[in-house]
């Protein structure tokens, strides 16, 4: 299961290669995994696993992915408006979603490729490229509540690494991270 920690951003990795294979341009990463354009985001992405409880063995992972194609802003609720755009919004022209979809899948095979072979050095150096998280003060949002920090980098395990206002820096595995606040 610990081989799989890094899957997410593998996701978010691979929508933006495949975004950029077909449009030209290529999103950000909001940590972890978000893909943004222009500061707004243009793809959901979720992952589910689960394991074999006497054996503690991944039984399954199934990964979903959202991402805004044709919508206009019009299409978006007002809560999400502000934050949500889509390809062809952006872009000003169509695009071709069965090219999008056959490019997505074709980058994930790709990633699940570097995953078995335990070389994921291509995919944390876009990572690092992408993420817009990276030198902007961040919220970290978690059960306990908000917290600011400046987000300073990502470690070798994708994870996000932050300076809280003492100076002390420590790594974030998991959680939900806010650029705006």
């Amino acid at each position: 299961p610990e081989r799989l920690l890094p899957l997410t951003a593998l996701v978010g990795v691979s929508v933006c290669a495949a975004v950029e294979r077909v449009c030209g341009t290529r999103p950000g990463l909001k940590w972890p995994n978000d893909p943004v354009l222009n500061g707004k985001k243009l793809c959901g992405i979720l992952t589910e696993l689960s394991m074999e409880g006497e054996s503690g063995r991944v039984a399954y992972v199934v990964t979903g992915i959202g991402i805004n194609v044709g919508q206009t802003p019009d299409d978006f609720s007002p809560e999400v408006a502000e934050m949500a755009t889509s390809l062809s919004w952006e872009l000003k022209r169509a695009v071709s979603r069965p090219r999008l979809a056959a490019a997505v899948i074709e980058e994930l095979d790709r990633a699940y490729d570097a995953l078995c072979r335990g070389d994921l050095s291509e995919y944390l150096y876009a990572c690092r490229r992408d993420c817009v998280n990276v030198g902007k003060r961040v919220q970290l949002i978690s059960d306990a509540g908000r917290e600011e920090a400046d987000a300073v980098g990502l470690d070798d395990a994708f994870g996000l690494i932050v300076r809280d206002a003492s100076g002390a820096e420590r790594v974030i595995r998991a959680g939900e991270v806010s650029v705006r606040g």
